[in-house]
């Protein structure tokens, strides 16, 4: 069942990546228009912020297996309509709801996951494995695009997209599932104050607020290269591909990290928060293309084994509420990039990027200290 279910998301996010390298290409062949491609970046971003909430809420009174399916079912269908759209609005608005249901898809395995597979050591082995295989497929689909895209269109590479999900949907038919409906009633509407800022909840939020680096990197990348070399081109597919082996070296270094009996302590989060400070420093002050690179690939494999850090605590600490913690996640960490998309670029208009990346570390260790001291509550 265990391998069903690693198929299952693997071919998922395989198509995912697809749709990643050509979803933008798509939208600026149809429309010129920045205003567009600012529109598209708010499609990833705002339905993680609105909708997480009431996905969670709407996954409490499903199957957990049904509401899987359910979402990405409706993912195929705007994916279709994406394909077969002319009009720049539609193919948007089919955009930001295929975000809003791949967030639903997301929920929704997460409570599979920990219904399938409920032994402690099972889990940190399928995480690692997952987050292995997921990078893994996009190392593979970077050069597959490259070689696909010369012979067909950017929508044909799409319905890679969705011939990877329909596959995913065959192999989540076959999964057995045990919680076949989440207790409304023990479980309840997901309410941020019903969080209380307890262990999970302030590992969530220090957590997203780490994520402001991997925001400006994906946001702001290009620029910084842009800033101190000519070879553009070049400086960012190196940092692209850089990127995808920190994250998965991470997952494979996670097994020497990540241990049952260290959940408890917080060494793991002070100690990613100190070197990713200090690392980010570095490229604030000194100006180089490879040494931003060699930095934020060391950044991206600190966040990348953080990021399974924090999912295990939520699996084994929150099962039952695992979408509800899952959707709190996305709402914090997508809201962290969208500030840091809107604001950053008005700031880096008025000072350049070095003195903004300077102010994102203040930021961030001042946010990182309220945390920290936030009273916490026995409650999760």
């Amino acid at each position: 069942m265990k391998k069903r279910l690693l198929a299952s998301r693997v071919f998922n996010d395989t198509g995912d990546w697809f749709d990643y390298f050509v979803i933008v290409v798509i939208i600026y062949t149809m429309s010129r228009n920045p205003i567009m491609m600012g529109i598209l970046s708010a499609s990833y971003t705002l339905p993680g912020i609105l909708v997480s909430k009431k996905l969670a809420n709407i996954i409490n009174k499903l199957n957990d297996r049904t509401s899987l399916i359910m979402f990405d079912l409706l993912r195929v269908i705007v994916l279709i309509g994406i394909v077969l759209t002319s009009n720049v609005w539609v193919a948007l608005i089919c955009v930001f709801l295929e975000q809003v249901f791949a967030i639903g898809s997301n929920l929704s395995f997460q409570r599979v996951t920990v219904d399938v597979i409920q032994d402690k050591e099972e889990l940190l082995k399928f995480n690692r494995q997952l987050k292995a295989f997921s990078n893994i497929s996009r190392l593979l689909v970077i050069p597959s695009y490259l070689l696909l895209h010369r012979f067909v269109s950017n929508k044909s590479v799409l319905g890679l997209d969705i011939l990877f999900t329909i596959v995913s949907l065959f192999e989540t038919f076959r999964i057995e599932t045990t919680h076949y409906k989440s207790s409304v009633e023990d479980i309840g509407p997901l309410e941020l104050k019903k969080f209380h800022f307890g262990k999970i909840t302030k590992m969530i939020l220090a957590f997203s607020l780490l994520n402001v680096f991997r925001s400006f990197v994906d946001a702001y990348g290009i620029m910084y290269i842009g800033k101190i070399s000519k070879n553009v081109s070049i400086g960012y597919t190196a940092l692209v591909f850089i990127l995808s082996i920190a994250d998965l070296l991470g997952s494979l270094m996670s097994k020497n990290v990540i241990k049952i009996e260290n959940l408890s302590q917080n060494k793991i989060l002070i100690w990613s928060f100190t070197s990713i400070l200090v690392l980010f420093t570095i490229p604030s002050v000194i100006h180089n293309v490879c040494c931003f690179i060699i930095t934020i690939f060391l950044i991206r494999l600190v966040l990348s084994i953080l990021e399974l850090f924090v999912l295990y605590n939520m699996q084994s600490s929150v099962p039952e509420k695992i979408h509800q913690y899952t959707a709190l996640q996305t709402m914090a960490v997508d809201g962290v990039s969208l500030v840091n998309s809107i604001a950053g670029g008005f700031v880096i208009q008025k000072i350049d990027i070095f003195n903004y990346m300077k102010i994102v570390i203040l930021t961030v260790l001042i946010l990182e200290i309220i945390i920290k001291n936030i009273n916490t509550s026995n409650a999760t």
